[in-house]
């Protein structure tokens, strides 16, 4: 005969630390590495300081345990803001991180008065495409062969479309 004995235990749960922050100059390392990982076409190390230090942007990363794993710089202007680079890394999409650093950045917007959202995304970015209309967002404009496909071939071109957001 055998006696197996079952005892229920609560799964440990390991808390985690999330935070948002303000873009600034000493964090560009860190999110140019984010852009690399994301990009196909990554800004450069001066872009992102030029837009992190531009007085119209508006610049947060998300930090889970004090590792930054996700950015995002808007343009405002009067009472719009055009998201100009967004970026999570790899490791951590399809996580609700995303999300959660959006839900964030139009919390701040709102804050200062801003009333639409803009964005331009490649038409070939089929997973962007998809995550900006499940947070909202509609296809309002295109642009004909705005984008190139890759350096190596000039010729090549992909069209950006243009998603709106009121908040």
């Amino acid at each position: 005969m055998s006696l197996d004995i079952f005892t229920k235990t609560k799964p440990t749960i390991k808390p985690i630390s999330i935070s948002f922050n303000t873009l600034s100059l000493n964090k560009v390392d860190s999110i140019f590495l984010l852009e690399s990982q994301n990009s196909e076409h990554p800004w450069s190390k001066n872009q992102l300081s030029e837009s992190i230090k531009n007085p119209n942007n508006v610049g947060y990363s998300l930090s889970l345990d004090g590792q930054i794993i996700g950015f995002v710089i808007a343009m405002t202007a009067v009472d719009t803001a055009d998201i100009l680079n967004i970026g999570i890394n790899p490791k951590y999409q399809k996580k609700g991180h995303g999300k959660s650093l959006f839900v964030y950045l139009i919390k701040e917007l709102k804050y200062r008065g801003i009333k639409d959202i803009l964005l331009e995304v490649r038409k070939s970015n089929i997973q962007a495409i998809k995550f900006y209309l499940r947070l909202g967002f509609e296809k309002i404009s295109v642009r004909k062969n705005y984008y190139m496909k890759n350096s190596n071939q000039l010729s090549e071109r992909d069209d950006g479309i243009i998603m709106r957001l009121e908040i």
